[in-house]
């Protein structure tokens, strides 16, 4: 595994957020309030305010199985798991896919490409990389080339934590040619993002750390203008590794800082932890050492408090 990179979890804020299906003359009639909700809950995930669309995403699971409509069902439960997961509610989103996967089989759909790549992304984030990647495999075999590129790019990421080089160039090569098919796709400022961080792993497995440093630049810059900041985080570890690697010293504890920084905000304390360690032991010069000293001091002290909270309401 490559420093610590696998350990930040999947930015879910990329996924793809599914409106009601098209409607046919064999649909039942437009749900009004079904539909309402859903645009809420769109609007919710745009300005990143998570708990109003978690709220508006379960009213319309709701109504969508008031309804008994199937694809409703697994559009709604599906965007609910990702607004979870993206929440850091990962035993509720869990528990969300479950409940859905329970629908779908009453009635009689036991396969749900989107469901599966939900679900392999909050066994990722629980540690459980083996399950995730079977179930990633499944998602690959869907006609939707949008399930399709998420799959390989996060068979990429499990890959490379797993030090499986072969398939990590294996998932590349996929998402490349997904990527070069389809004119639209090559438009997808996520898509291509995507394509680029498993690109700069590739070029830091290789030991090609300027393109591995260029490459992640552009996905940096480009995660930031998403807002995707989980993703954007590994791609200033993957510079830092890359600088390291060079045996530049300051530039590397400068990214290490900026990404534990970033990783502290989003409450991901682990990680935020581990990319500061890296900056205090490269003892870079004393401005860069005092700096990471004091914000792993700071990440300390809230994941202390974090943890007391948490206590307090149980």
């Amino acid at each position: 595994m490559i420093g610590n990179l696998g350990k930040i979890p999947f930015c879910l804020t990329g996924f793809l957020f599914l409106a009601a299906c098209g409607v046919t003359q064999n649909d039942p009639p437009r749900d009004e309030p079904l539909q309402r909700t859903m645009d809420v809950a769109k609007q919710g995930v745009f300005y990143n305010r998570l708990k109003q669309a978690e709220i508006n995403y379960l009213k319309s699971y709701q109504f969508a199985l008031t309804r008994d409509d199937q694809n409703d069902i697994e559009n709604a439960g599906y965007n609910l798991a990702v607004v979870q997961l993206d929440m850091n509610n990962k035993q509720k989103a869990y528990e969300t896919v479950q409940a859905v996967r329970n629908e779908l089989y009453i009635r009689d759909e036991k396969n749900s490409p989107q469901l599966d790549l939900v679900e392999a992304a909050i066994l990722y984030r629980l540690h459980r990389q083996d399950e995730a990647l079977r179930l990633l495999q499944n998602a690959v075999q869907t006609s939707q080339d949008d399930i399709r590129e998420r799959a390989y790019f996060f068979i990429g990421l499990i890959a490379n934590d797993q030090n499986n080089i072969s398939l990590l160039v294996k998932a590349s090569q996929k998402l490349d040619q997904l990527i070069l098919k389809d004119k639209n796709a090559r438009k997808e400022d996520s898509w291509k993002a995507d394509q680029g961080e498993l690109h700069a792993l590739l070029n830091y497995r290789n030991g090609k750390y300027d393109d591995a440093i260029t490459t992640s630049r552009f996905v940096e810059v480009s995660r930031r203008q998403q807002i995707e900041y989980r993703a954007m985080v590994r791609a200033l570890v993957i510079q830092a590794m890359a600088y390291e690697s060079k045996g530049d010293r300051i530039q590397a504890a400068n990214l290490y800082i900026r990404a534990g920084k970033s990783a502290r905000f989003l409450k991901e304390y682990t990680d935020a932890k581990n990319y500061l360690y890296k900056a205090v032991a490269l003892q870079a010069d004393q401005i860069t050492n005092n700096l990471a000293s004091h914000e792993l001091s700071t990440v300390r002290q809230e994941e202390f408090k974090m943890k007391e909270n948490s206590l307090d309401k149980n």
